[in-house]
């Protein structure tokens, strides 16, 4: 009796995950002109919106929804000016010239946007400031993504700046202390960090995802809590800049 042999097709090699997006060379210090005036303050980070896409024409154009992203009170007393510039009335004073990656890379924005509801440095936390960019003018700079959830307490999370006192831009280990609507807040490892200018920054994940935008923050009882923008508040306030 002939035996026959079935071969099963060949099993397919598992795709090999993509690697996780280096915040590093997303994240850039940013100069800009307000009122005629020069200004460079804060961080901002290279934020990537864009839908993904269609289950049902995955071929279809889309859009892209660039943004380099800092922090509101950047443009009142915090970053050097006399006052607050309201986020409606952004656009009418304040014009991003470039943004300049760790390497020396200059990115740039084409629009300034206002954000209804963005607010500086009050609870909940709405101090956003987002500038509307083009594929261009972030030659070679990485594009974050939001994560899909928020972080817990306990989670260990990472702010992405110039905190070391010699102008590098690194990521600096933090366990979340609290999460909400309201706040992230996080008390950084290292107690002695220098957080002057990292206001604007990225704080991600493990996986380079933005869980929220960093603000600032300040000694309690020997620990050095950072605070931030939450992610499901920063997803909606760009999610409505205009």
């Amino acid at each position: 009796m002939a035996l026959m042999l079935i071969m099963g097709a060949p099993v397919a090699q598992a795709e090999e995950a993509a690697p996780a997006p280096d915040p590093i060379t997303a994240t850039c210090h940013p100069a800009f002109t307000v009122d005629g005036a020069t200004l460079s303050a804060g961080t901002a980070f290279v934020l990537d919106m864009t839908e993904p896409p269609s289950a049902s024409n995955p071929l279809a154009p889309r859009p892209s929804a660039l943004f380099l992203v800092t922090a509101l009170h950047l443009f009142g007393p915090n970053g050097g000016l006399a006052a607050q510039i309201e986020s409606e009335h952004l656009p009418d004073h304040v014009k991003m010239d470039a943004c300049i990656g760790g390497d020396g890379q200059h990115w740039t924005a084409r629009r300034t946007l206002a954000i209804a509801g963005a607010v500086p440095m009050a609870l909940p936390f709405r101090d956003v400031a987002a500038f509307a960019a083009d594929p261009a003018g972030l030659k070679d700079a990485t594009r974050l993504k939001l994560a899909e959830k928020g972080p817990v307490a306990g989670d260990e999370v990472w702010v992405v700046a110039s905190m070391g006192g010699d102008g590098r831009i690194r990521r600096y280990g933090a366990r979340v202390t609290y999460n909400g609507p309201d706040a992230l807040q996080y008390a950084f490892v290292d107690n002695t960090l220098a957080l002057a200018a990292s206001s604007g920054a990225a704080v991600v994940d493990g996986a380079g995802r933005v869980l929220g935008l960093h603000l600032g923050g300040a000694k309690d009882r020997g620990d050095l809590l950072g605070m931030a923008v939450p992610l499901e508040r920063l997803r909606k306030l760009i999610g409505e800049a205009k």
